[in-house]
């Protein structure tokens, strides 16, 4: 059994460093053309960018936490001497030649190679919290491919984090738990909407909870502190959006999303038997119903959520339908980089064919956001189906 899983962790990795290159998304470069300011000595990245925005070629913000760009500043500085010396002339080239760099398929790679890393350790965890089974289905899902590997953003890397204090966190190690999900935290603010679901995962007194609760904001403290007090910071950290999208969407003025939220949460609070996983499901399915969504986020509980959706046959066709639907959403997107784009490391030319986006909208003449919301409705429809209660003798 173990030569067996060796050989399936040995087959991911080479599909991984195959698939890896091929794809690019413009977050991963203008993430690195942040992330290079550490290199240059610039510890304040946020105050860096106001006093000099008028002077960079790419003048976006950056909206992630200090651990962010710390972290993932310094692995750009261990992964330079992978990097050939136009590696930084292209993070600074926002010019009509960015799209044109020979290299661009041995940036992807080696830019990529922490996300393998963490990818196959989400992996292992997996396979030591359930089975075979579900290691299998995260090694070579489709969905997990284009999220982790072609939008190629780092939010693999808080969720093996969070992953990994719910591994500890079921085996009683609470605190060790709580740091570690404090430190997903630290590096994307969403791993804050699972920390209700851990805090009351086993029945604590009011010291543990008071304890479980210092565990977790001791990593966002020391990362945090240095920098909210300028103003540079909550300038910058306002422009995230997750909190605005999951308001968004509205009945007589109320947000249904957190709404839906707390009703989950009160669910999981007062059952005997608490189940993170099916609960993390009902939040994932209001999500991909009542949040305008970044695609990127659907990672955020794809591990938590293959062990139940494998529970029945049913079940698991549903789901693969209700991933159908979430990605055709995505496509519709207009965002030419969510398509063809992907693919200009291997032809610039990729960026030139037209997207669904503008397919629908210049060939059909067809409202891709009138597709988007039915496809919403039809995603409403299939969770409904999906929640109700079936069984199988043979699951």
């Amino acid at each position: 059994m173990k030569k067996r899983i060796k050989e399936l962790f040995v087959f991911a990795l080479i599909l991984r460093l195959i698939l890896a290159p091929l794809f690019y998304h413009p977050d991963i470069k203008s993430q690195n053309f942040h992330f290079q300011f550490l290199s240059l000595g610039k510890i304040n990245i946020y105050q860096y960018i106001d006093e000099n925005k008028q002077f960079l070629p790419y003048r976006d913000t950056f909206n992630y936490l200090p651990l962010t760009y710390l972290s993932f500043g310094a692995g750009q500085i261990l992964l330079r001497p992978l990097l050939p010396s136009n590696f930084f002339t292209w993070l600074n080239d926002w010019g009509p030649s960015q799209n044109n760099y020979p290299d661009l398929l041995y940036f992807m790679l080696i830019l990529k190679l922490p996300y393998i890393i963490f990818d196959l350790g989400i992996g292992y965890l997996l396979y030591k919290l359930y089975d075979k089974k579900v290691l299998i289905i995260w090694l070579f899902n489709p969905l997990s491919f284009y999220l982790i590997y072609i939008l190629a953003n780092f939010d693999i890397v808080p969720v093996f984090f969070s992953l990994l204090s719910f591994y500890l966190l079921k085996k009683s190690r609470n605190s060790l738990a709580f740091i570690f999900l404090g430190i997903a935290t630290a590096l994307k603010f969403y791993p804050l909407l699972f920390f209700p679901f851990f805090l009351f995962y086993h029945p604590n007194n009011i010291q543990k909870i008071i304890r479980n609760i210092f565990a977790f904001l001791l990593p966002l403290i020391i990362t945090i502190i240095p920098f909210v007090f300028t103003p540079f910071f909550v300038q910058a950290f306002s422009g995230s959006g997750l909190t605005q999208k999951i308001t968004e969407f509205k009945i007589l003025n109320i947000p249904i999303y957190p709404v839906i939220y707390m009703i989950i949460l009160a669910i999981y609070y007062f059952s005997k038997n608490k189940n993170i996983e099916k609960s993390f499901l009902w939040l994932f399915l209001g999500f991909i119903v009542l949040v305008n969504y970044h695609p990127q986020w659907l990672l955020w509980f794809l591990p938590f959520i293959i062990f139940p959706i494998l529970k029945t046959k049913i079940k698991t066709i549903i789901f693969v339908l209700i991933v159908v639907l979430s990605l055709l959403y995505i496509v519709l997107i207009n965002d030419q980089f969510l398509f063809w784009g992907h693919l200009i490391p291997i032809d610039i030319n990729y960026l030139y064919i037209s997207s669904p986006y503008q397919i629908v909208t210049q060939r059909f003449h067809q409202s891709p956001e009138l597709i988007q919301q039915q496809l919403k409705l039809m995603t409403v429809f299939l969770s409904l189906i999906f929640i109700y209660p079936f069984r199988e003798k043979n699951t």
